[in-house]
């Protein structure tokens, strides 16, 4: 009789099982289950069963603070909201912007409430709704002279994230939204172009967001804030914004690249959920909903707010975030 023979995984760098995890978890989440009666005589499909296992195998291996070492991603620090006056007054600013558009301050409230009153938060499907929403918003909330343009699944081009190294990084962000001039931003919806240095030179801002719908945020950093650096290399900056959300909660990315492209150094933003449990606005009461709530974090126009007015500058604090150096975690 044969003996049989452990088997373990080790092919597989730090990066790859990044990628290998991220695309699992989009597997994961397209996939609908459909409940049989127990007299069915067909037998039960497996295949979710046997996804969830590889996701659970996979990230038992996970090491995230030597993936972003190896390729010399290091954290800088936390950004906190402003607190008090200068958070209300930024708040109250954004809620006016754009008042006499369709996607007021006022029709972003209604529509978020129909949502939470309507529909379930289970998968990256419904948390698209919650982010579309958002990012509607925004487009009221631009200069006249300008536009938002809004591209969903963008493939990242393959870039290596050091130069002092050989491997690349790839993949997928959820959400690409691109300020600039009317005519610039219309070309993007005519001919689709691809992003590059060329067109990049362009824009205003570039913001991505990865949709997050299993297990925390924070197991999720390392994929984006690599596709992040590899964005600012391909459109050829020297900083970038980005987040991590299920719709609900949010961490804002801040990104600079080393200036010998040898690395990156990244700021993130405490969590913020605009949705708790005991939340007014999850009664439908959403006119209550104001910056004069106990949590200024819980109003919604706060994140169409920070959406609106990221841009590829170097950050150095502003209406919305302090930095503070230093803070562990994610």
């Amino acid at each position: 009789m044969p003996t049989s023979k452990k088997r373990k995984i080790s092919c597989l760098s730090g990066l790859e099982l990044e990628l290998a995890l991220a695309q699992l978890r989009k597997l994961r989440s397209s996939l609908v289950v459909e409940e049989l009666p127990e007299s069915d005589p067909k037998p039960a499909d497996t295949f979710m069963d046997e996804i969830d296992s590889m996701i659970g195998k996979l990230e038992s291996r996970m090491n995230n603070p030597l993936a972003l070492r190896r390729f010399n991603v290091v954290r800088k620090g936390t950004l906190y909201l402003q607190s008090g006056a200068k958070l209300r007054e930024a708040i109250a600013a954004s809620r006016d912007i754009g008042s006499d558009k369709l996607w007021s301050n006022d029709n972003m409230h209604k529509h978020l409430s129909f949502l939470v009153n309507s529909f379930t938060n289970k998968n990256s499907t419904s948390s698209r709704m919650v982010i579309d929403t958002f990012f509607f918003r925004t487009t009221a909330m631009v200069p006249p002279s300008h536009k938002v343009i809004v591209m969903l699944e963008n493939n990242i081009p393959t870039v290596p994230p050091r130069v002092s190294q050989m491997d690349t990084i790839s993949g997928s962000i959820d959400y690409t939204a691109i300020f600039a001039q009317s005519t610039v931003a219309e070309n993007y919806i005519r001919i689709t172009p691809t992003l590059s240095k060329s067109n990049g030179s362009e824009m205003v801002a570039f913001f991505a967001a990865a949709i997050i719908d299993n297990g925390p945020l924070e197991g999720h950093l390392p994929q984006v804030l690599l596709e992040l650096i590899a964005w600012a290399k391909r459109l050829g900056k020297s900083h970038i914004r980005g987040a991590l959300t299920t719709g609900h909660k949010w961490h804002f990315i801040v990104v600079d690249l080393d200036t010998d492209g040898d690395g990156a150094k990244y700021w993130v933003s405490e969590l913020i959920e605009w949705l708790k449990a005991a939340n007014p606005f999850r009664r439908g009461l959403c006119r209550e909903l104001s910056v004069e709530s106990p949590s200024d974090e819980s109003e919604p126009a706060l994140i169409a707010g920070i959406l609106s007015t990221w841009s590829f500058e170097e950050f150095n604090g502003d209406q919305w975030f302090v930095m503070q150096p230093g803070g562990g975690g994610l």
